[in-house]
């Protein structure tokens, strides 16, 4: 253990797309030291917390340090964050995590709309297409370009969600090659998938373990007490699946023509056909 460092690399987003899995995997690389807790959210405005309690979140005896929070791309609901980030760590790493845009929006209304932070139809949260925070966040170039003002694009990497699920094995080669750790490492843990859509905890339980005083306490006595696998099995009896709303045709068309330019630039940015997507 030590008192704790800097990130070296930071997992910006986006929500949805398998953060939360890619957090475990590079967790289970031996020269990588990933955040406790996950999301920090330390470049956040409403963040009120100091340099030494971020530098406590990485404690590990590592080659790369990094965590994930997915707020840092949902601009405009938090600027600043690459401004304050690079005032702090000029030279990190940024990994950005991507899925079909659409399926990504309706996958973070559901979750919202599991949590009961959302009680509008599917049709209704997504319009006005260009009001949404749902679609915000679904528009890759447009939050990528808030961090290409202050990073080189050569310290960005973007990854396709759905290449980290078909052909894991490979992306991860190459997220560890780009962060200069041993990219032949393999692990069980690069086998299992977290945190789906499926499975998600009850209205209200997820609230309390993470927003309250109380529940924050349990969580950290589980995590110190308990292996993940029973914690996992513990939370069980709280899960339930998720229905998975769909948008009305005139809904996905307006959806559709709103996202296709920053599809477009993404792809001419990165060079990757995200064949996959559906737009």
């Amino acid at each position: 253990m030590s008192d704790g460092t800097l990130p070296t690399f930071i997992l910006i987003g986006a929500m949805k797309c398998g953060t939360t899995s890619l957090h475990r995997y590079l967790g289970a690389h031996p020269q990588v030291c990933v955040s406790d807790p996950k999301e920090p959210d330390f470049f956040l405005r409403r963040n009120e917390k100091g340099l030494a309690w971020y530098k406590q979140c990485f404690r590990e005896s590592a080659q790369a340090f990094g965590e994930a929070s997915t707020n840092y791309t949902k601009y405009p609901a938090f600027r600043g964050v690459p401004e304050r980030m690079h005032r702090l760590l000029p030279d990190v790493k940024l990994l950005y995590l991507v899925r079909d845009p659409i399926e990504r929006a309706v996958s973070h209304y559901a979750h919202n709309r599991v949590a009961g932070r959302e009680s509008q139809s599917v049709d209704e949260a997504f319009r006005p297409v260009d009001g949404s925070h749902y679609l915000q966040t679904s528009r890759y170039h447009f939050q990528l370009s808030q961090y290409l003002e202050h990073y080189p694009g050569e310290r960005v990497l973007v990854i396709e969600s759905e290449r980290l699920r078909a052909d894991r094995k490979s992306v991860l080669r190459e997220v560890f090659s780009f962060l200069g750790v041993d990219p032949a490492v393999e692990a069980s843990a690069f086998e299992e998938e977290y945190h789906t859509t499926s499975g998600k905890l009850k209205p209200g339980v997820s609230t309390f373990l993470q927003e309250t005083q109380f529940g924050q306490f349990l969580t950290s006595v589980g995590k110190a007490l308990l292996p993940q696998a029973l914690r996992e099995r513990g939370l069980s009896v709280f899960r339930s699946d998720v229905k998975r709303p769909s948008l009305s045709e005139s809904t996905r068309a307006r959806v559709r023509a709103h996202l296709q330019n920053d599809v477009d630039q993404l792809r001419a940015l990165t060079g990757k056909e995200f064949s996959g997507w559906s737009l």
